[in-house]
C-alpha cells in the first residue's frame, strides 16, 4: 500500500512539473519571438524632419502588444499582466512625454502550484 502511495505521489509530481514546463517553455517561445513587426508598425515616422527621429506610438504599441499575448497565451495560462515602462536609450531616466525613443515590456503570471512567471524584453530605436 506504501509503494502505491509513492507511486501515485511521484506520478503527480512528475505531472506537475511536466505542466510548469509545458507553460514556461510555450510561454518563452510567444515572449521573446514577438513578431518584430508588431514593434515597427508601432513607430510613428510620418511628419519628420532632419531633427526628428521615429518614436513610438504608445497607445498603437500597448494595444497591438496585448492583443497579441491575449490571443497567443490563452493555451498556456488564463491571465497575465504586461506592463510597459518608457524611457529614454541615452541615460535610461523614465520618458515623460508622447515622444519616447526606447521602452521595455514586462510579463507576468501565475503558473501551475502558483509558480510565478516573470520576464523583460527591452527595445529601442537606434539610427545606423
Amino acid at each position: 500500500m506504501v509503494v502505491i502511495f509513492i507511486a501515485l505521489f511521484i506520478t503527480v509530481f512528475c505531472f506537475n512539473f511536466f505542466m510548469i514546463s509545458y507553460q514556461m517553455n510555450g510561454i518563452n517561445r510567444l515572449f521573446c519571438s514577438v513578431p518584430i513587426a508588431l514593434i515597427e508598425s508601432s513607430v510613428n515616422k510620418l511628419d519628420l524632419s532632419e531633427d526628428n527621429v521615429p518614436y513610438f506610438d504608445k497607445e498603437t504599441l500597448e494595444n497591438k502588444l496585448t492583443s497579441y499575448f491575449a490571443n497567443s497565451m490563452k493555451n498556456y495560462v488564463d491571465d497575465f499582466a504586461l506592463d510597459f515602462y518608457y524611457y529614454n536609450p541615452s541615460d535610461h531616466s523614465f520618458c515623460t512625454s508622447d515622444i519616447c525613443h526606447a521602452f521595455e515590456a514586462t510579463l507576468k503570471t501565475d503558473l501551475i502550484l502558483n509558480y510565478h512567471y516573470e520576464k523583460t524584453l527591452y527595445y529601442e530605436i537606434r539610427s545606423n
